[in-house]
C-alpha cells in the first residue's frame, strides 16, 4: 500500500534526522470508519513529533504539514476548518511555556518545493497581524514574521531535509536570546 503524501513527508523527515537526534512520532489516535460522530471521543495529539537534539540539549515539539499550494489554512475557532487545527496550536503553545523546548510547524509547500519551520511564537504574531484564515510565505515576509527555510534535496521521488541545519539554527538563536 502506497503512503499518503502526509505520511511520506513524515517518513522523509524521520529519515532525514541526524544520528545525534532522537525522533519520536506521537501515535495517532484510532480512526473510526463510517460516521464521523464516533471520532469526537478520540484523543487529539498536540503535535506530530518530538525531536531530542542531544548535541545541544534541546527538545523540539513539531507539527508537520504538507500542502499542495502556496498557502496553508488554519483554524481560529472550533467552528473553523483548516489544515492547522486549533488543538495543535493550543498544544504547541502549552508546550512552549517550558524552557528548553522549541515548538513550531514544519510546513512543506509542495508547489514551491520549499519547506519552512515556523516557531509557534512567530505563528502567534502572524495571527495577531492578519485577518485571513490562511497564509503563505508572502504573508510571512509582508508582516516581517521570522521563519527558517529548511534546505532540501530531491532524491528521485522522496526528499531529504537538512534537519541538522534546523536544529543548529534554532539552538544558536535561542542561546543568543538567553545571553541578552
Amino acid at each position: 500500500m502506497a503512503l499518503s503524501i502526509g505520511k511520506r513527508f513524515e517518513s522523509n523527515i524521520a529519515k532525514s534526522a541526524p544520528d545525534y537526534a532522537l525522533v519520536c512520532r506521537l501515535p495517532d489516535s484510532a480512526q473510526a470508519f463510517g460516521s464521523s460522530s464516533r471520532l469526537r471521543f478520540s484523543r487529539k495529539n498536540p503535535f506530530d513529533y518530538l525531536i531530542w537534539d542531544s548535541k545541544r540539549f534541546r527538545l523540539y515539539a513539531i507539527e508537520l504539514k504538507t500542502v499542495k499550494g502556496k498557502t496553508i489554512s488554519f483554524e481560529r475557532s472550533e467552528e473553523d476548518t483548516g489544515e492547522i487545527h486549533l488543538h495543535q496550536i493550543d498544544g504547541l503553545n502549552a508546550w512552549n511555556l517550558y524552557d528548553g523546548i522549541i515548538c513550531g510547524f514544519l510546513i512543506e509547500f509542495r508547489e514551491n518545493e520549499e519547506t519552512i519551520f515556523l516557531k509557534i511564537e512567530d505563528f502567534n504574531d502572524l495571527l495577531s497581524e492578519i485577518d485571513k484564515k490562511s497564509f503563505g510565505k508572502k504573508d510571512l515576509d509582508l508582516y516581517g514574521i521570522s521563519y527558517f527555510i529548511v534546505p532540501q534535496k530531491k532524491i528521485r521521488v522522496n526528499y531529504r531535509y537538512d534537519i541538522d541545519s534546523l536544529l543548529s539554527n534554532y539552538s544558536l538563536s535561542e542561546e543568543k536570546n538567553n545571553d541578552d
